[in-house]
């Protein structure tokens, strides 16, 4: 029997600076400058994980999980998940372990731009994956594979890898390194707004563009043990 926390927040933000200048002559202009900041990765996630096994040495066992995630870059205000299956240990030594989950589950997710007449319930089939590798004593690998599918339209699939690499600076710190690959095969939809040719450009409006299928994010962290 085990329980698991786990919890991330990334949060990254650009300035652009543009100038330009007004004036009768040169000698007259003057210059003005705008700034522009936006968000270019925004990304929390928390989850809370119960494992039990079967018996004592068992290879096989239940869990349930319940998560919560925001990403608005990708049109994503929040989405919230309630899980539990089995699951099977594959491999389990001193290095390295591996385990392959099936279960179903329930999730709200809430876009920052829903499509007509959609539903913001459903139920989810999910497959996970989890594997870790222990190099050293000071080098720690891990990586979480979870496909879920809505159990309405199969078709309508999110794919996300976690891979991370934790490399032990002291008894209590240490370095980690991650890259993230979300998938998602109907991605949500952004608000672009929408300027006139002219100059200076007037806004028009906004218009919703699909967000690109495939999100990655490439993290370094400096992990505190307490």
């Amino acid at each position: 029997m085990s329980l698991t926390a786990k919890g991330k927040m990334v949060r990254a933000s650009s300035t652009l600076v543009a100038f330009s200048a007004y004036g009768a002559s040169l000698e007259d202009a003057v210059i003005y400058r705008v700034k522009t900041k936006s968000v270019t990765a925004e990304n929390f996630f928390l989850s809370t994980r119960f494992d039990y096994r079967l018996r004592a040495n068992n290879t096989w066992y239940w869990y349930s999980e319940a998560s919560w995630e925001q990403n608005l870059p990708i049109g994503l205000d929040s989405r919230t998940s309630l899980k539990a299956g089995m699951g099977h240990l594959f491999l389990n030594s001193e290095k390295s372990s591996w385990r392959v989950d099936l279960g179903v589950g329930a999730t709200r997710e809430e876009p920052s731009n829903p499509p007509v007449g959609y539903h913001r319930d459903f139920g989810t089939f999910n497959i996970t994956s989890n594997l870790k590798h222990r190099f050293n004593e000071n080098v720690n690998y891990n990586a979480d594979l979870t496909c879920t599918y809505r159990l309405e339209d199969t078709s309508d699939g999110m794919y996300v890898l976690k891979q991370s690499v934790k490399v032990a600076m002291t008894k209590r710190t240490s370095l980690s390194v991650g890259f993230d690959m979300n998938y998602r095969t109907r991605p949500a939809l952004l608000s672009v707004r929408v300027f006139t040719e002219n100059d200076p450009p007037e806004p028009l409006g906004n218009i919703l563009v699909p967000a690109k299928k495939l999100d990655t994010v490439a993290t370094t962290s400096l992990v505190f043990v307490f």
